[in-house]
């Protein structure tokens, strides 16, 4: 094979445009010794398959297998574990639940005083907040004196 001959397959082959015959024509190629010091790279590349279909390998070898059934149980029981964990204390949970008594007040005139009450010591928390807001005005102002007098 021409030396711009082999070039130009060899650009097709990197491109990815030679046809099959021309793969087989390269590997015919250089599965000769005959090949240029320039192309030696190439060599190993299509004479890969060749090569490796030549390794024997012996077929007593075999994997020894454990046995994964114990591990499989393992894994169902744990699994059946958890969720009867996961109902029982569901369960329990419940039923302190329905045991305790939230509050739940059935004289309308008490649930309203109740309320009130509770509404009274929710605006007592809000005005206790709100005088600690005159501080932050306070540090405001003297932040913008500050600012404008740079």
């Amino acid at each position: 094979m021409e030396l711009n001959n082999l070039r130009n397959l060899l650009q097709k082959y990197e491109e990815g445009e030679t046809s099959l015959q021309e793969e087989r024509d390269l590997k015919k190629y250089f599965s000769t010794n005959e090949v240029p010091e320039e192309f030696i790279a190439y060599k190993s590349i299509f004479n890969f398959n060749t090569e490796s279909r030549k390794i024997k390998y012996p077929k007593d070898s075999q994997l020894k297998s454990t046995p994964k059934r114990k591990w499989a149980y393992a894994g169902v029981a744990a699994s059946i574990l958890i969720i009867m964990s996961f109902l029982f204390f569901n369960d329990l949970t419940n039923k302190k639940l329905e045991d305790q008594n939230l509050g739940t007040i059935e004289d309308p005139e008490q649930a309203y005083l109740k309320t009130k009450e509770t509404l009274k010591m929710v605006a007592d928390v809000f005005s206790d907040g709100r005088e600690d807001l005159k501080y932050l005005n306070e540090f405001n102002k003297t932040k913008n004196k500050f600012i404008k007098e740079q």
